[in-house]
């Protein structure tokens, strides 16, 4: 069956109509179920709160992402190296509106770490993009794009141009509460759409408390 306007789903019950089984179908299929969503064609005015609960919400082409990391399956054998990998927080979306050509790049404007629980031990790392799933812990990405942390090149949004900031990378063993936040203004390609935690830090995998939260603003274009 399938939706339809208002105006054909009135044209069912005039006066005298039996609708039929197809008809009520339609009607049930026109409207936004409370278990299985659906969609609104045409401006939709909402007079209250947007409450958006979902792990991935987005509005056009702006993505709002919020991932969760734990480093309690890090292991120390051998000892990591500089940009190894320590966690696979997730995949991006990569989903564009219809009209829209199918995206090439993503654009990236925020990151929000939150420590939940510290490490227990000092650990810096960053936070990578790849075309790769599934990369263990203790490896490193295969042709990564570093997204937060201290060698992401920025860019100004005011000059349009790339600008000489030094970012920090993000510590891990933060007290629980402090958060990390950076705007990098860095592009990847759309094929890269798995995102890491990786460390900075010669880290023998014996402190493995460390728990955070990330919050990712981006575009795809």
């Amino acid at each position: 069956m399938s939706s339809q306007n208002r105006s054909t789903l009135k044209s069912y019950f005039n006066t005298g109509d039996y609708p039929t089984e197809a008809q009520f179908h339609n009607l049930i299929d026109s409207c936004v179920n409370l278990k299985d969503g659906g969609g609104v064609i045409g401006t939709t005015t909402m007079t209250g709160a947007l409450n958006a609960q979902n792990a991935t919400n987005y509005l056009g082409l702006h993505k709002f992402q919020g991932f969760v990391g734990t480093l309690a399956g890090c292991t120390g054998t051998p000892q990591y190296a500089d940009n190894d990998a320590l966690v696979e927080l997730g995949t991006l979306d990569t989903s564009v509106p219809s009209g829209f050509v199918a995206a090439t790049k993503f654009f990236f404007e925020t990151f929000t770490i939150g420590i939940t629980a510290a490490m227990g031990g000092v650990l810096t790392g960053n936070l990578a993009v790849a075309s790769a799933t599934g990369t263990a812990t203790n490896v490193a990405l295969t042709n990564p794009t570093e997204v937060c942390g201290a060698d992401v090149t920025t860019f100004n949004s005011q000059l349009s141009a790339t600008q000489s900031i030094t970012e920090v990378d993000i510590n891990f063993n933060n007290t629980a509460g402090n958060y990390h936040i950076f705007t990098p203004y860095v592009t990847a390609a759309i094929a890269r759409k798995f995102l890491y935690a990786r460390t900075t830090t010669t880290y023998n995998g014996s402190d493995v408390a460390g728990r955070f939260t990330v919050a990712a603003k981006y575009s795809v274009y």
